[in-house]
């Protein structure tokens, strides 16, 4: 017995199989999800005879992946449905939130849940769970407002961690904040903006003089 199609799969009724999460913390509103148990016995139910999953280590034989300053983890997970190979990058969040620090904990619901995603993709088994997910935290307003504050905190953050890389490297002050034709009071105010673009482009001001052999 072959694994149904995708559209056999994505028109299944699961939602006997679905549980429930808050969109967000102390919401009362919630989001449906499919656990990546009953992710396997819906694909053994429907059609699969062998499902694998495991995930993919970095270089330094570690199961979490960085960006190049060391921020947005996320796990990089395969899955096998019979003899079909499938990879899926999925970020380390708790709900709309970034986990800066994960625990091994934190890097195993997001191998979980990047399982389920990679199937949902794949196969069609539960992406309309995905599809309301993404219909609705890009259409609550709370949301977006939360989610906005959040990636203002990490920029504020990144900024804090390359000035003080940055400041190391140059040696002043003075010399860091004209090298960036900047002062105190411009990066006091880009602080309490929410003016994301403008904290990127700082960001990669700092990364350049970071990698400047120049400036040793």
């Amino acid at each position: 017995m072959a694994l149904k199609s995708f559209q056999e799969l994505f028109n299944l009724d699961i939602s006997k199989e679905v549980a429930k999460r808050p969109v967000k913390k102390n919401s009362k509103q919630t989001l449906d999800y499919l656990e990546w148990a009953n992710c396997i016995k819906l694909l053994h139910e429907n059609g699969a005879e062998n499902v694998k999953y495991g995930m993919i280590y970095n270089e330094q034989g570690y199961p979490c992946f960085y960006n190049h300053n060391g921020e947005s983890p996320f796990v990089r997970v395969w899955v096998e449905v019979d003899g079909q190979k499938y990879e899926e990058d999925y970020p380390v969040v708790n709900g709309i939130y970034v986990v800066s620090n994960p625990t091994q904990l934190d890097i195993n619901k997001a191998k979980q849940r990047g399982f389920v995603k990679a199937v949902a993709i794949n196969t069609g088994l539960g992406l309309s769970l995905w599809i309301k997910e993404e219909h609705i935290i890009n259409t609550d307003k709370d949301i977006q407002k939360e989610m906005n504050q959040d990636e203002t905190k990490s920029l504020n953050d990144q900024i804090t961690s390359l000035f003080a890389r940055a400041l190391q490297k140059v040696g002043s002050k003075e010399e860091l904040y004209d090298i960036l034709q900047s002062s105190k009071e411009d990066f006091t105010k880009l602080y309490r903006s929410n003016d994301h673009a403008a904290k990127k482009i700082v960001i990669g001001q700092l990364d350049v003089i970071l990698n400047d052999n120049n400036n040793q």
